[in-house]
C-alpha cells in the first residue's frame, strides 16, 4: 500500500506514518497494561480528586461572580450596578491578574507541576479571604487580582495531560473539565440558599467558601499525586519517572522495566532530542523562535481567543443583565436560571467526555462553533421579538435557546478547552506554552469582560451579533490552520509541526488517511486469514 507522497517538501507522509503508526501500540500497550478493577486505577481516582478540585474551585468563583450580581445588598454595599464599567472591572482584574500570572507558570519546568500547582492554590486561598473580609472596593478589587494571579499558576490540565495513562487520556482530561461544573453546579445551588440571608453575609459566605477546594490541594497534592514522568525526565531522574509509570499506568505497579516505561521513557527522551532542548533555563523563550514552535504558538494564540470569545461569557459570568434583557430581574428567577444553566453545561460535559476519542478534534470544533452561530442568532431574533412585543413566549424561548448552546457548548468543545492546547505543544514548549495560553487567555478575557458589560448596558441583546460575526471568522481560521490531533500520542504530535516544507494541517489529515488505509488493510489480511 502506498500513502499520500509529500514532492513539494521532499519529504513522504508514508515514511512519517509507518514509522509513526507503530506508535498506536502504544494505545494498545496502555490498555493492556492497566486492568480496570485493579489498585493502579483507584491511585489515578486519587489523582483525579485531587487535580479535579483545582477545576471545581475555579467554577466555584465563575458561579459567585455571576450569583451575587444577582444580590441587591452587594451592589447596595459597594455602589454598583449589574454592569457597566465597575462590575466590568471586577471581573477583569480577575484575568489581569491571569494575565499578570501566567508568565510564571514557566516555573513548573524549575519546582515541578506539582509544587506551581501548589503555590497557585496557596495564593488563590489568601485571595478568597481578602475578598470575603473586604471592608471596601479597593481591598475586593485587590482580592480579585491575586485571585486570577493564583488560578494562573495551577497547572493542572498540563499535568493531567502528562500523567494520564494514553489510552485514558483524553477521556481522564474530559472528566477534569466536568469538575469545573462540580463547584460550578454546587455553589449556584448553595447561592438560592444564601439569597436568603439577610445582610452582607449572604454575599460573603460565597466568596470566602472559593478557598475550600484550594485548601484541599495544598493539604492533599503532595500526599496524594505523583510528579509529572516528563519533568521527572527533564530534570535527569529517568529512574523515578519509570517507577512513577509503572505505579501509575500499569496493573503490576512495581515493575519499572515494564513495557510500557520503556516506550513510554523513549517517546519523551525522543521529543526532547528533537526539540534540541538540552537549556531548561527558566526564561531561555528560544524554543519558540523555530519556524514549527512559531506555526504551533499562532494556533495556541487563535485557539486562547476562541476559548475567551465564543460568547459563553455572556451566560457564564454576564447572565444577571442578559436575562434583564429580556425582562427577568427576580434575583431568585435568575439564580434558579443560572443553577438550571450549570447543571445542564455539568450533564453534557460528561457526555462530551466520552465522546472526545470517538471523533476527531477539528470535527468537534467546527460543529461547536457552527452551532454557536446558528443558536446566536436565533438567541438574537427572539430577543429582538422581545423587544418589539414584550411577551413572556420570547422571553421563554431565549432562556430556551440559552440552554441549547449550553448543551452545544459542552458536548463539543468544552474537554476541547483542557487537551487541544497541551496536545499541541512539544515538550521543551509545554510549560512556558501552557504560561503563554494563559497570558492571552487572560488579555483576551479582559477585553471580553468590559466588552460584554459596557457592550450590554449601551447595546442590549445585540450585544449577540458582536459574536455571531467573531465565531464565523474563527470558523475559517480553524479549518485552514488548525491541525488534527486525534489519535495521536503528545510526543507523535511533534512530526505534524516539525516536519520541514510541509503545512502542518495537511500533514495532520494525510496521516490520518495513512492511519484509516493501513488499518483497512490489516482488517483486509485478517479476514483473510493472512495475520
Amino acid at each position: 500500500m502506498e500513502f499520500v507522497d509529500l514532492k513539494s517538501s521532499e519529504v513522504h507522509v508514508e515514511e512519517v506514518a509507518i514509522a509513526r503508526l507503530t506508535e498506536e501500540q502504544v494505545f494498545e500497550l496502555s490498555k493492556e497494561s492497566l486492568r480496570f478493577k485493579s489498585w493502579t486505577s483507584f491511585r489515578i481516582s486519587l489523582i483525579m480528586l485531587v487535580q479535579g478540585c483545582n477545576q471545581a474551585g475555579y467554577g466555584i468563583d465563575w458561579a459567585v461572580i455571576s450569583g451575587v450580581n444577582a444580590y441587591p445588598a452587594w451592589h447596595a454595599y459597594f455602589g454598583f450596578g449589574s454592569s457597566g464599567v465597575t462590575y466590568a472591572t471586577i471581573n477583569a482584574l480577575m484575568t489581569i491578574g491571569t494575565v499578570c500570572g501566567a508568565p510564571f507558570l514557566s516555573f513548573a519546568d524549575v519546582i515541578g507541576r506539582r509544587g506551581i500547582n501548589f503555590v497557585g492554590n496557596f495564593i488563590v486561598l489568601l485571595a478568597a479571604l481578602l475578598q470575603g473580609f473586604s471592608i471596601n472596593l479597593p481591598m475586593f478589587m485587590a482580592g480579585r487580582f491575586f485571585l486570577g494571579f493564583g488560578s494562573a499558576l495551577m497547572s493542572s490540565p498540563q499535568y493531567m495531560a502528562e500523567v494520564a495513562p494514553a489510552h485514558l487520556r483524553g477521556q481522564l482530561v474530559g472528566i477534569f473539565g466536568a469538575c469545573f461544573q462540580i463547584g460550578s453546579l454546587g455553589m449556584n445551588a448553595a447561592l438560592i440558599g444564601f439569597s436568603n440571608i439577610e445582610g452582607n453575609w449572604g454575599w460573603r459566605i460565597p466568596l470566602l467558601l472559593e478557598g475550600l477546594f484550594p485548601a484541599i490541594v495544598c493539604c492533599t497534592i503532595y500526599f496524594l499525586t505523583p510528579e509529572s514522568p516528563r519533568y521527572m525526565i527533564m530534570r535527569g531522574h529517568e529512574d523515578k519517572a519509570r517507577k512513577m509509570i509503572a505505579r501509575y499506568q500499569t496493573t503490576e505497579g512495581d515493575n519499572p522495566n515494564h513495557p510500557l516505561c520503556d516506550v513510554m521513557v523513549m517517546q519523551i527522551k525522543d521529543s526532547l532530542a528533537s526539540e534540541n532542548s538540552r537549556n531548561r533555563e527558566i526564561w531561555d523563550f528560544r524554543p519558540f523562535g523555530r519556524k514549527g514552535a512559531r506555526f504551533r504558538i499562532l494556533v495556541l494564540i487563535l485557539y486562547s481567543f476562541f476559548q475567551q470569545w465564543n460568547g459563553g461569557g455572556i451566560i457564564g459570568q454576564y447572565l444577571v443583565p442578559a436575562l434583564e434583557t429580556v425582562g427577568i430581574t427576580k434575583p431568585i428567577e435568575q439564580l434558579g436560571i443560572n443553577l438550571g444553566s450549570t447543571a445542564v453545561y455539568f450533564v453534557f460535559t460528561l457526555v462530551g467526555s466520552v465522546i472526545i476519542d470517538k471523533f476527531y478534534r477539528r470535527t468537534l470544533i467546527f460543529a461547536g462553533l457552527i452551532s454557536f452561530i446558528l443558536l446566536q442568532t436565533i438567541v438574537t431574533i427572539t430577543s429582538w421579538q422581545f423587544s418589539l412585543h414584550g411577551t413572556k413566549v420570547q422571553a421563554g424561548l431565549t432562556v430556551t435557546w440559552i440552554f441549547v448552546f449550553q448543551v452545544c457548548s459542552s458536548t463539543l468543545i468544552a474537554t476541547m478547552h483542557n487537551l487541544y492546547p497541551v496536545e499541541i505543544l512539544s515538550l521543551a514548549l509545554r510549560a512556558k506554552g501552557m504560561a503563554l495560553y494563559g497570558l492571552v487567555q487572560g488579555a483576551a478575557g479582559t477585553a471580553n469582560n468590559y466588552g460584554i458589560s459596557v457592550g450590554i448596558s449601551k447595546i442590549g441583546y445585540k450585544i449577540w451579533t458582536v459574536y455571531i460575526a467573531y465565531n464565523c471568522i474563527q470558523l475559517v481560521l480553524s479549518y485552514f490552520l488548525f491541525p488534527e490531533t486525534y489519535g495521536l500520542s503528545l510526543e507523535e504530535i511533534d512530526t505534524v509541526f516539525e516536519t520541514p516544507g510541509v503545512n502542518p494541517v495537511k500533514m495532520s489529515l494525510d496521516i490520518q488517511k495513512a492511519k484509516k488505509e493501513k488499518a483497512k488493510l490489516e482488517a483486509e489480511r485478517a479476514a483473510h486469514g493472512e495475520l
